[in-house]
C-alpha cells in the first residue's frame, strides 16, 4: 500500500492594496503625451522634407521621406493625415510612370477616405484611379472611376475637379474609340476652362480637341481649337512653350492643307519657320521652306485651276 501523501492546503494571499499616486499618474501621462507630440513632429518634417524633394523632381529621396512620414501617421493612428501622404505618393507614382503603384496608393487612400467620410478627398483619389487606370489600359475601371469623380464633383458643387474630370473622361472615351462622345466631353469642359479663367486647362483642352477633331477630319473645328490655342499661347505673359507651339502649327499646316486652304497654310508655314531660325533650327528650317515652296506651288495651281474656267469663257 502506496505511503500516504499529506494535503496541502494553500491560504489565500492578502491582497496587496497599491496605493494610486496622482503625481505619478500625471507625470506618466505627460511623458506620453510628450513622446506623441514628438512623434507627430517627426513625421511632420519628413512630410515636409518629402515634398520638398518631390517639387524639385528629387524622387528617390521623396520616396524616402514620404514612406518614413506614413508609417509614423500610421503608429499615431492619424488617419487625416495617413490619407495625404498615400495620395502624395500616388502622385509620385503616377509622374513617374509606375501606374501599379500609383493605382495600389490611390486605393489604400480611397478606403481611408471613406471611412473618413471626406468626399473632397474621394473625388481628388477617384479622379486619380481613372488616370491611373486609362494608363494601364483598364478603360472600362478608368470610366468607372473617373464616372464617380465626376458625379461626386458635381455633387460637392466643385466647377475646377468637375472640369478636370470632363477633360479625363473625354481622354478614356478617346482611347475607346468614341470620338465623338470625347469631342464633346472636351467642349463641356473647355466651356468650364475658359469661364474659370484656367488658362493651363484651357490650352491642354484646346490641343487635345484640335487632335480629336483632326482624327473626325472636321478640319474647320480642328483649325479653329489650334489658332485659339496659339491665341492663348502667345497672348499671355510668361515663358512660351516653344515646342508645342511648333507641334500646334504642323497640326494646323496639314488640317489647312487638308481642306485645300493654302493661304493659311502659307501663314502658319511662315510663323513656323520664324521659330525655328529664333532657335537656331537649320535643319527643321531647312524642311520648312520645302514645305512653304510646295505650298506656293499648290496656290498657284490652284489660282490657275479658277481662272481656266474664266479664260475658256472669254
Amino acid at each position: 500500500m502506496p505511503p500516504i501523501r499529506p494535503t496541502y492546503i494553500l491560504a489565500d494571499e492578502p491582497t496587496v492594496s497599491v496605493p494610486r499616486d496622482p503625481s505619478l499618474l500625471a507625470q506618466a501621462e505627460r511623458i506620453a503625451k510628450g513622446y506623441h507630440q514628438c512623434q507627430a513632429a517627426e513625421a511632420s518634417q519628413w512630410l515636409k522634407q518629402g515634398l520638398a524633394h518631390l517639387r524639385k523632381g528629387q524622387y528617390t529621396p521623396a520616396l524616402s521621406l514620404l514612406q518614413q512620414a506614413l508609417q509614423s501617421y500610421r503608429n499615431l493612428g492619424d488617419k487625416e493625415r495617413q490619407a495625404k501622404v498615400l495620395l502624395t505618393l500616388a502622385s509620385l507614382y503616377y509622374r513617374v510612370a509606375d501606374y501599379l503603384w500609383a493605382a495600389d496608393y490611390g486605393r489604400q487612400c480611397l478606403r481611408l477616405a471613406r471611412e473618413l467620410g471626406d468626399e473632397a478627398l474621394m473625388q481628388q483619389t477617384l479622379g486619380h484611379l481613372g488616370n491611373s487606370y486609362r494608363h494601364l489600359g483598364n478603360l472600362q475601371r478608368a470610366l468607372e472611376y473617373m464616372g464617380q469623380s465626376l458625379t461626386m464633383a458635381k455633387k460637392l458643387g466643385d466647377r475646377p475637379g468637375e472640369m478636370r474630370s470632363l477633360n479625363n473622361l473625354a481622354m478614356i472615351y478617346r482611347a475607346k474609340g468614341l470620338t465623338r462622345q470625347a469631342a464633346t466631353l472636351y467642349e463641356a469642359s473647355l466651356m468650364m476652362a475658359t469661364s474659370l479663367g484656367d488658362r493651363s486647362t484651357r490650352l491642354q483642352i484646346l490641343q487635345n480637341l484640335g487632335n480629336t477633331y483632326l482624327t473626325l477630319r472636321e478640319y474647320p473645328q480642328a483649325i479653329d481649337c489650334y489658332e485659339r490655342f496659339l491665341t492663348v499661347s502667345e497672348g499671355s505673359e510668361g515663358a512660351t512653350d516653344n515646342r508645342t507651339n511648333r507641334r500646334i502649327l504642323t497640326q494646323l499646316t496639314l488640317a489647312s492643307i487638308a481642306l485645300g486652304d493654302h493661304n493659311r497654310a502659307i501663314v502658319h508655314l511662315q510663323h513656323h519657320l520664324s521659330i525655328a531660325c529664333a532657335l537656331g533650327d537649320t535643319k527643321g528650317a531647312a524642311a520648312l521652306l520645302d514645305d512653304l515652296k510646295r505650298s506656293y506651288v499648290a496656290l498657284s495651281e490652284a489660282r490657275v485651276a479658277v481662272l481656266r474656267p474664266e479664260l475658256t469663257s472669254v
